[in-house]
């Protein structure tokens, strides 16, 4: 079952959308912020910009990081969070159960739609570490140079591990997207076990965390938004509680979810 399904998953036009948009979203930013650093970088020696202060993810001015974590939680869900509501209106689900293959069937699922939306975010993520260091030198960044943009506790998670193993800080901030957009995608599905339309289950974690945070910004708590904490530079400040309390409760909310919606569909 597990195979099957991902068989399904890599047919799945919905898929490769995901993966093309969040692609180009990566090859843009490299385009427009990076590669007209040559100048720049042949009148300093190539200090001032390394691929760890201009890689997509620590964020900044630029609209395509902002962009990118604007349409994460859509690019998460896309690949394969309607599987369950699709499956249900074609009668594939009565088809397991005859044949005793629903655990096999749920359980497959819901791992394979978590490592989907954790293989659509962090895919451009890589795509444009890749390009940053194909064009940019691999310098550490420097307190002392690179302080128009410090990072510290107010701005990141561990700043002393940023300067010491930049490279580590940086796969740790691809887990994190990683694991939040698996989270949206696993919420998605629960959602998938009670609403019947494909459109529908793959917008409620985009809908729902935006009113989340226009709540928490209207609170004067930006520093609990996810998407501003999951960009390595936090313009609104991070907090580890935060952190912590988003997957809580995101987890528990979808799998929950996802067992009552089991229990309330398919085991009589």
């Amino acid at each position: 079952m597990f195979y099957l399904l991902i068989l399904r998953l890599i047919k799945r036009p919905s898929f490769y959308i995901s993966l093309a948009i969040g692609a180009i979203l990566a090859i843009a930013y490299f385009w427009t912020e990076e590669m007209p650093l040559k100048e720049h970088l042949e009148l300093t020696g190539g200090i001032s910009f390394t691929p760890y202060t201009k890689w997509m993810g620590i964020g900044g001015i630029s609209d395509y990081p902002a962009l990118y974590m604007f349409l994460l939680p859509i690019l998460a869900t896309l690949p394969f969070s309607d599987l369950y509501s699709r499956d249900r209106s074609t009668g594939f689900i009565r088809f397991l159960i005859i044949r005793g293959k629903q655990k096999q069937y749920f359980f497959s699922l819901f791992l394979i739609n978590f490592l989907a939306g954790m293989l659509t975010a962090v895919f451009p993520l890589l795509l444009n570490i890749y390009l940053s260091f194909m064009r940019l030198p691999n310098i550490k960044p420097d307190r002392a140079i690179n302080n128009e943009m410090p990072l510290d506790s107010d701005n990141t998670f561990l700043p002393d591990l940023y300067y010491t193993h930049p490279f580590v800080h940086m796969l740790l901030y691809v887990i994190l997207i990683g694991i939040f957009s698996g989270m949206f995608a696993s919420i998605a599905l629960g959602f998938g076990m009670f609403i019947k339309k494909s459109f529908v289950v793959l917008i409620t974690p985009f809908a729902s965390l935006y009113v989340i945070n226009m709540v928490l910004s209207t609170l004067g708590h930006q520093e609990m938004i996810s998407t501003s904490f999951l960009q390595q530079q936090a313009t609104d400040g991070v907090s580890l509680a935060s952190l912590v309390l988003h997957l809580f409760i995101g987890f528990m909310l979808s799998i929950s979810l996802y067992i009552l919606g089991v229990k309330k569909n398919v085991i009589r």
